[in-house]
């Protein structure tokens, strides 16, 4: 089709506020910006919903059961006569199939490595009717086949936009009932066992036992919350060093508001909360799992710990916490290898020149 301008639609399992799917509405909105047709079909709603109706962004949620959804991802499809239907998850591949069925679109299917072992591993036949098929890391790309990819996958690092913060770090902790002084870590992420939110209870029951004064603000919501919540009260540090403020749209000034950040994840695609601490310049603490050791360096761009390794954890914040020139000396080079290598921008285009190399 050459360069001209492309009806995309991008099919997603849900609007809840993952990573995964906030990087969907920016990725419409971005293409968008360059002139493409790009629009959200959503198998159910969530908070993000809203945000996708600031930003114009144009969304369906199917809603309802299996044959009311079914039926009405036929009529949308048909109204939207896309070129390209690029399916988010392994669920949504189901009806963006149905998608290319009906319209003779092309499909593309990104793995994010979120559903790995826990939902749905999609049917032959959707894997012989997807064109091409992305992986978010080399990692996601060389694990493909645990969704029942057998080949023809390539790379597409995930990019970010820095979205400006609003207000400033003081502005925010005294939001927050937080002095200027108290060392403060951000963990953003859905509560999910994989997220290991629980390692993170455990290693601020360590420093608490060490005399180590931090507090984290854990942001997010998910089916663990209950359970989370109990282990917090249990370890004795629900509301004192983890700070629980449920989902928020605000997260560019919480990072502001932060010394540094930490995902302790059992398994990950690659993580874009990451790549926005990162961008931010906060010295980040993580596990070297999926795409995290192609972005992340241990010593040079944060440190890599151990999965469910508690004491570890809470030694790696100790030492950063006394360490203020480590600190900045791991954000500046987290800043600029984010800064060079992967730009929201980038990414695009390279969607892009994919979705023109098979139209």
């Amino acid at each position: 089709m050459g360069n001209s301008t492309l009806r995309i639609v991008h099919v997603v399992s849900s609007l809840n506020g993952g990573g995964m799917e906030h990087f969907v509405l920016r990725l419409a909105e971005a293409q968008r910006r360059h002139g493409h047709d790009a629009s959200i079909l959503a198998l159910r709603g969530g908070p993000l919903a809203e945000l996708a109706r600031q930003r114009a962004l144009p969304t369906t949620v199917l809603g309802g059961r299996l044959p009311t959804r079914l039926a009405h991802a036929a009529l949308s499809f048909a109204r939207s006569r896309p070129h390209v239907v690029h399916a988010h998850n392994p669920t949504a591949l189901h009806y963006a199939t149905i998608g290319k069925l009906l319209t003779r679109a092309r499909l593309v299917f990104t793995d994010h490595a979120q559903t790995r072992g826990i939902i749905r591993v999609p049917s032959r036949f959707e894997w012989r009717e997807t064109d091409a098929v992305v992986g978010c890391s080399q990692d996601t790309a060389d694990k493909s086949g645990a969704v029942g990819v057998a080949s023809n996958i390539s790379v597409i690092h995930n990019g970010i936009d820095i979205t400006p913060a609003k207000r400033t770090r003081d502005e925010v902790r005294a939001e927050l009932g937080l002095g200027p002084d108290v060392f403060l870590g951000i963990m953003p992420a859905a509560f999910h066992p994989v997220k290991a939110h629980d390692v993170l209870l455990r290693a601020l029951a360590r420093l608490r036992e060490r005399g180590v004064a931090v507090a984290v603000l854990v942001v997010g919501d998910g089916d663990e919350r209950d359970r989370i919540h109990g282990l917090a009260r249990e370890l004795g540090v629900h509301g004192a060093e983890a700070r629980f403020l449920g989902f928020r749209k605000d997260v560019p000034d919480l990072l502001v508001a932060a010394d540094f950040f930490t995902l302790p994840s059992r398994d990950e695609g690659l993580p874009l909360a990451v790549l926005e601490a990162m961008a931010r310049s906060l010295p980040v603490v993580v596990t070297p799992v999926g795409g995290v050791p192609e972005v992340v360096r241990h010593e040079e761009h944060g440190l890599i710990v151990p999965v469910d390794g508690h004491d570890a954890l809470a030694d790696a914040i100790e030492r950063l916490a006394s360490d203020p020139a480590l600190r900045r000396r791991l954000g500046e080079a987290g800043h600029a290898r984010v800064r060079d290598d992967f730009s929201f921008e980038k990414m695009t285009r390279k969607y892009e020149q994919l979705y023109f190399r098979l139209t």
